[in-house]
């Protein structure tokens, strides 16, 4: 897309539609992806409800590292029951 001879409009129109795709199938495009040492059989720095964040290193500099967490369906479905906005009583 970078080499490409776009209008603004029509890349961030391709850019909406690679975005939907990608989220369809559960996909991350490699643009997105960095490649980081870090040590996954440590112990992470801090610990969240989808992701761990490790001390790791990119380009010879120390970096932060959050790594998401993966789930099967079933596991899915209750992060999405979990997830939701709850009613309030009042």
């Amino acid at each position: 897309m970078d080499n490409l001879d776009l209008t603004p409009r029509i890349r961030g129109k391709c850019m909406s539609s690679l975005y939907k795709m990608c989220a369809r199938h559960s996909l991350l495009p490699r643009s997105l992806q960095i490649g980081l040492c870090y040590d996954p059989a440590g112990i992470p720095h801090c610990r969240g409800g989808f992701a761990d964040v490790w001390k790791g290193e990119h380009r010879g500099l120390e970096v932060a590292v959050k790594v998401l967490r993966t789930y099967t369906n079933s596991d899915l479905e209750m992060v999405a029951r979990v997830s939701r906005p709850q009613r309030s009583p009042f």
